[in-house]
C-alpha cells in the first residue's frame, strides 16, 4: 500500500499515519505554476518527494519548510526526485543544502535522483556533490570545453 498526502500553499504535511493525497503547490500572485512538491511513502517506509517546476528565491522558504517537515515525518529514507525540476537558482541550491543538513542532524537519510546535467555541473562546481555523493558521475568529472574555431587567412 502506498501513502500519499496533499496540502496547498504553505501548510505543512500531515503527521505520519495519515492516508491522503500529499503535495504542495506554490502559486504566486496568479502566475503560472512555480513549484509543485508531492511525496509518496511506500509500505516499506521509503518516502519519495517529487519536485516539479522552479526552485528559486520566490519558492525557497516554502519549499524548505515543506521538505523539512517531510524529513521530520519519516523514519525511513527520503529521496528527492528532481527529474521535473525545470530551474534551480542559488536560493534553490541553498534549500537542498539546508534540507540535507537538517536530515543529517536528525539522523535521517536524504538522497537525490533524476538530477539534470546542468544542475549536476553547478553542484560539482559549488562542492554540493560532497553533500550528495549519490549524484557523482565519473564522466562529469572531466568538463570538456567547446573547441575553438580555427582562423584561416583568405588572402
Amino acid at each position: 500500500m502506498k501513502r500519499v498526502s496533499r496540502v496547498a500553499g504553505d501548510q505543512a504535511p500531515p503527521d505520519r499515519g495519515t492516508e491522503s493525497d500529499m503535495g504542495a503547490v506554490i502559486d504566486l500572485a496568479g502566475q503560472a505554476l512555480q513549484l509543485e512538491l508531492a511525496y509518496l511513502v511506500t509500505t516499506e517506509g521509503k518516502a519519495t518527494v517529487r519536485v516539479r517546476g522552479e526552485l528559486d528565491i520566490a519558492t525557497a522558504d516554502q519549499a524548505y519548510a515543506y521538505l523539512r517537515d517531510v524529513v521530520d515525518s519519516q523514519e525511513g529514507p527520503v529521496t528527492m526526485n528532481l527529474s521535473e525540476l525545470a530551474f534551480c537558482d542559488a536560493a534553490g541550491l541553498g534549500v537542498l543544502a539546508r534540507v540535507a543538513g537538517h536530515a543529517r542532524r536528525s539522523g535521517r537519510s536524504l538522497e537525490l535522483t533524476g538530477v539534470r546535467p546542468a544542475l549536476l555541473k553547478i553542484m560539482a562546481i559549488t562542492g554540493m556533490d560532497e553533500t550528495f555523493p549519490e549524484i557523482r558521475n565519473p564522466s562529469l568529472s572531466i568538463i570538456s570545453l567547446p573547441r575553438q574555431a580555427a582562423i584561416t587567412s583568405l588572402g
